[in-house]
């Protein structure tokens, strides 16, 4: 074989085995992920129970883990096309079912003081209602961001009188949903001046401020001042970015008060596809910052890979030229990528779960109907149905990682037991009566749970 047919073969075998790799996962080797997991996300409790008068020394005692303290998150961004319809309840069901932790949209252009509120909050109160009833963890997203603008916003050439609309919005938010805990300060604070950003009056504040730098400063000693006891996160789209490590280490330096770094991992193109030890080296890069690390939008999809962004905005255009005439064009979902999406799952939420540095894991698309880009970034297929990766995750979630316990114990021991951190409920049977009760597991608490039993 001469060298020209050589080249030609290598290039074919190659070639093949870059397309085929996004098609057949190749589990990846986790290395000590299990016991990093028992060690990082598990621990000892140790339970006193208290009833007035009571002698009986044996007891059933049945335990259930029923809320993880590690958020698993999914976006709810995406059910407003749902809202009065029968996919509105099959959406939330979906939702109630694997997750604990759900993000909620407070874009500007959505939520626009000019259109009037009523409508916006009138949804807004029912999603949190819902939350709050289904024990959900809640985030806000975002507090500030160059897109999702009114178009008065766009516009607005005044920096200082829209530096006090922006404050002002801030504040309501912050103040009017004391049932959020979690927010995303300023969503891409890398971002405003990049070319793909089209120019506006917050990126024009930015400049008034003094520049990225300056104005987050400001921004996050001002939330800060209006309830430090929030956990705020610095969410990116692009985690490796430089600017967004050195961003960072400027926070940490000037004492800035914010819990969380925000990455986001949208795996929509083979050179965005995230191997083991790129993620790998992507958490541990950020270990020097010493915080917590959320990752606040992540999709796998089971429609095709582009190759790059180059590639993607071909499609990306024509979707908006069909969407102009009203026209919805989107990616099917294919089998063997379906396949792939839940073994690609399994394997990456193991090794989040597993490092210690990562607090949440947030799905941006539960399902592929009305998905962003027109991707089959879901778990749930066009018509709400799961795909193989809502089954993947569910019991993940659901049965791997929990702690069941049933046991005759002594009822005036102390009772130890090892599991994971998060909420539980419970039965007690003393004396031939039944008792429920609840306590939380947490990381930082070692001493005695005590439980009173009420009559």
């Amino acid at each position: 074989m001469n060298k020209a047919r050589l080249l030609i073969v290598i290039f074919l075998i190659c070639f093949v085995v870059k397309s085929q790799q996004y098609h057949v996962h190749v589990p990846w080797k986790l290395e000590g992920a299990n016991e990093r997991i028992d060690t990082y996300r598990k621990g000892k409790a140790k339970l006193l129970f208290v009833l007035d008068d009571q002698k009986s020394e044996s007891a059933n005692l049945n335990l259930e883990l029923a809320n993880h303290a590690f958020n698993f998150g999914v976006s709810m961004t995406q059910e407003g096309p749902f809202e009065g319809t029968a996919y509105q309840d099959i959406y939330r069901q979906r939702v109630s079912e694997v997750f604990n932790f759900v993000t909620l949209g407070f874009y500007w252009g959505a939520r626009d003081e000019k259109r009037g509120l009523s409508g916006f909050n009138k949804r807004m109160d029912d999603k949190i209602a819902w939350a709050v009833r289904n024990k959900m963890k809640i985030k806000g997203h975002p507090l500030l961001w160059h897109e999702s603008l009114p178009k008065w916003v766009i516009n607005n050439n005044n920096p200082e009188e829209l530096e006090k609309i922006i404050y002002k919005r801030i504040k309501d938010l912050i103040l009017t949903y004391p049932e959020i805990k979690y927010w995303d300060v300023y969503n891409e604070a890398v971002a405003p001046f990049k070319d793909h950003v089209t120019p506006s009056g917050v990126t024009r504040w930015i400049k008034h401020r003094g520049g990225i730098y300056p104005a987050m400063l400001e921004l996050y000693n001002f939330v800060n001042e209006v309830d430090s006891s929030k956990i705020y996160t610095n969410n990116h789209y692009h985690p490796k970015d430089p600017e967004f490590f050195k961003l960072n280490e400027f926070f940490i330096e000037k004492g800035v008060g914010y819990q969380a770094i925000g990455m986001q991992a949208h795996m929509q193109t083979i050179d965005n596809v995230l191997d083991e030890q790129e993620l790998i080296d992507l958490i541990h890069s950020f270990d020097p910052l010493g915080k917590e690390i959320q990752f606040t939008e992540v999709t796998v999809t089971s429609s095709k890979l582009f190759n790059d962004w180059k590639d993607h905005q071909v499609f990306l255009k024509k979707r908006e030229e069909s969407r102009m005439k009203g026209k919805q064009l989107t990616l099917p979902s294919l089998e063997e990528r379906e396949n792939y999406q839940a073994a690609y799952i399994k394997d990456l939420y193991t090794l989040l779960f597993s490092k210690p540095s990562v607090s949440s894991v947030t799905m941006w698309n539960l399902t592929d109907r009305n998905a962003w880009r027109g991707h089959a970034g879901g778990i749930l297929d066009q018509e709400l149905q799961p795909k193989k990766a809502f089954y993947t995750l569910k019991t993940l979630i659901k049965e791997t990682w929990t702690t069941t316990i049933e046991k005759d114990i002594n009822f005036n021991e102390e009772f130890h037991f090892t599991g994971f951190y998060g909420q539980y409920n419970g039965t007690i049977t003393v004396s031939n009566k039944l008792y429920k009760f609840s306590f939380d597991h947490k990381k930082e608490y070692d001493g005695v749970i005590k439980i009173k039993l009420q009559k």
